[in-house]
């Protein structure tokens, strides 16, 4: 199921691991006069040169969202667009 999420790129940290390219990204937004972030990980260089070119700047991402035993996990980053 794609979810939409809009903030504001706060930090991406890339790494070269075993397994290959990835990067954390941080995205944070306020509510309520305090500041909620989520981080999550993506092995797709294009979209990590995204989410990098838009450090600090607000963006909305539409993101898969499946669930297993385990609980709600973020899939696949369908689109990154940049606020205008």
């Amino acid at each position: 199921m794609p979810v939409i999420i809009i903030g504001i790129v706060e930090d991406v940290q890339t790494y070269q691991g075993k397994n290959g390219f990835g990067a954390n990204i941080t995205m944070s937004t306020l509510i309520d006069k305090r500041r909620k972030s989520l981080t999550f990980n993506n092995s797709d260089r294009s979209i990590v040169e995204q989410f990098e070119e838009n450090l600090q700047h607000e963006v909305t991402v539409k993101i898969a969202l499946s669930q297993s035993n385990f609980g709600l996990r973020l899939g696949d980053i369908m689109e990154v667009v940049p606020a205008p």
